[in-house]
């Protein structure tokens, strides 16, 4: 039988891509001008309350080339399972609110509750989820009836088990939580893609990426990662890390394949619906594929079979 071994579309087996939070658009737009030029690609995650930069048609050409993903409208986290929260009816003030009570905002369903000595939105699981249906159309009357494919959890995963498993049945590709996974898989695609996350933030960027670059090929598709926030990179002042990242293993594109998050997942899907006997290779997928038969490039395309 033939040897058939499969690679991403530039017969390479190592992917690249981003996985970055908020939509902070002028922190998002130093780190775009720094990794497009390069060929770098990934997906922007964004909460649909915090669009106000631009009409619709600014923010598709400021996201041009990227994936859009939902990040939940109002960027609440969801009540924990086993809290109690003692919601108040009195005004909310920052500077002498009591960190012991839950207070109304002014949108239905919202409310403030403490983290320690601070602040963020909060919701119980209903609202959660109606928040991110709002996200989601709000999103998709920007960027495209249907564009808007992922999920990614603000504060990273958070205990409420009603609302991950409602999470799970939206039909989303995938749901992000928040860490450095480094290599913990031999840097493959996520297998639980309900509860992946991305290779290294920030901080971590150069190192990890030195190790994708010298991790030795094993006939497996990998899959490399980072995030989280644009504005991470303002923060630490390490702007210029992101620079070296992209001078080094941007403009490669026979090393790397630069695509989003969702493409690497759909990919990795269209290769497992490949269905391979002793004469021929078929796809089943919506997606081409790329494969050599005994050392020679083949391309599958979609719905459709090469014989070997």
């Amino acid at each position: 039988m033939s040897k058939i071994e499969v690679f991403y579309p530039n017969y390479s087996r190592k992917a690249i891509t981003f996985s970055i939070d908020d939509g902070n658009v002028t922190m998002d737009k130093k780190f775009i001008d720094i990794v497009k030029p390069h060929g770098i690609r990934g997906t922007f995650n964004l909460l649909s309350d915090n669009l106000n930069a631009f009409d619709a048609q600014g923010y598709r050409d400021f996201y041009d080339g990227f994936e859009i993903s939902n990040h939940v409208k109002y960027h609440p986290q969801p009540f924990i399972d086993g809290v109690e929260y003692k919601i108040t009816d009195a005004p909310f003030c920052r500077e002498s609110a009591d960190y012991s009570l839950t207070y109304k905002t002014d949108v239905d369903g919202l409310y403030y509750i403490s983290k320690g000595k601070s602040w963020r939105f909060g919701c119980g699981a209903k609202d959660y989820i109606r928040f991110t249906k709002e996200c989601n159309d709000e999103l998709e009357a920007i960027f495209g009836e249907g564009s808007v494919k992922g999920f990614v959890w603000p504060y990273g995963k958070q205990p409420n088990m009603q609302v991950y498993e409602e999470l799970c049945k939206m039909g989303f590709y995938g749901l992000r939580i928040t860490g450095n996974t480094v290599d913990k898989d031999g840097f493959a695609i996520p297998k639980d893609r309900n509860n992946w996350s991305y290779n290294a933030n920030n901080t971590a960027l150069l190192d990890v990426a030195k190790m994708y670059e010298e991790y030795e090929d094993d006939g497996e598709l990998k899959f490399f990662c980072f995030g989280v926030h644009s504005f991470d990179f303002e923060r630490s002042g390490n702007w210029n890390e992101l620079v070296e990242f992209a001078e080094k293993y941007g403009d490669r594109p026979s090393d790397y394949w630069y695509c989003t998050v969702y493409e690497a997942f759909s990919y990795e899907d269209a290769v497992k619906a490949l269905k391979i006997s002793e004469d021929k290779v078929e796809n089943t997928s919506d997606i081409a594929v790329y494969i050599t038969v005994d050392g020679v490039k083949r391309i599958v395309a979609p719905h459709s079979l090469v014989e070997i």
